[in-house]
């Protein structure tokens, strides 16, 4: 059976065509970052960006290579193998965030032991590090295949990973530099993998929609 692509399509524009308004949608994303001190991955974070287009289709701003986001998937199956959480793209440029989101606590990135000085890397980052890298490695193993190109619309896709979790982590000067070095120079078969944490997410949202859109 021919593979089919669990693509959802939106309209040419991230505020066009949609079930909801923007606004209403970031109002939400305060509320929920306000309601409670940490979220969990299933119980709170899944479920609300399955029901919100709009907030999903914002991380694809992560990506430059995306001009405009008109395809997105919750729980996109990668060939058998693996479920990446969200993958969002642009048809035209073959571009495509594969999106990891996790929980949202003050230690999601870095975990403090008492026998040591230094935070080491959290296992829940670690782990969804890990969970892109086999994505991109077996995204790149199925490049040559005709449900690829079917799925992908290309077999030079490009693609870029994205971690979104912890919140109100306020991480000292080494843990952010740590991070930026992480980010900057870890890249995974020429694709860079970004990580924003669920506070940045609100705070990016809040500066496009206040400046671009003048909400």
């Amino acid at each position: 059976m021919p593979f089919s692509p669990p693509w959802n399509v939106t309209a040419a524009h991230i505020q066009a065509g949609i079930d909801r308004p923007p606004w209403l949608e970031w109002k939400d994303f305060q509320r929920l970052l306000k309601r409670k001190a940490a979220l969990d991955e299933s119980k709170d974070i899944l479920p609300f960006f399955k029901s919100r287009q709009n907030l999903s289709l914002f991380l694809a701003t992560y990506f430059p290579m995306i001009r405009n986001a008109d395809l997105y998937a919750h729980e996109y199956p990668i060939y058998g193998d693996f479920k990446a959480d969200l993958v969002v793209g642009d048809s035209s440029m073959h571009s495509y965030m594969l999106v990891e989101f996790e929980n949202a606590s003050s230690d999601s990135i870095f975990k403090k032991r008492r026998s040591k000085a230094t935070p080491e890397w959290a296992s829940r980052f670690e782990y969804a590090f890990s969970q892109i890298v086999d994505w991109l490695w077996k995204l790149d193993d199925m490049r040559s295949t005709a449900d690829f190109a079917h799925a992908f619309g290309d077999r030079n896709a490009k693609f870029q990973g994205i971690i979104v979790i912890g919140k109100d982590m306020r991480l000292d000067v080494q843990e952010e530099s740590r991070l930026k070095w992480r980010i900057d120079k870890v890249i995974v078969n020429s694709n860079f993998v970004t990580c924003v944490s669920f506070n940045e997410l609100l705070s990016d949202l809040n500066f496009r929609l206040t400046n671009y859109y003048r909400v």
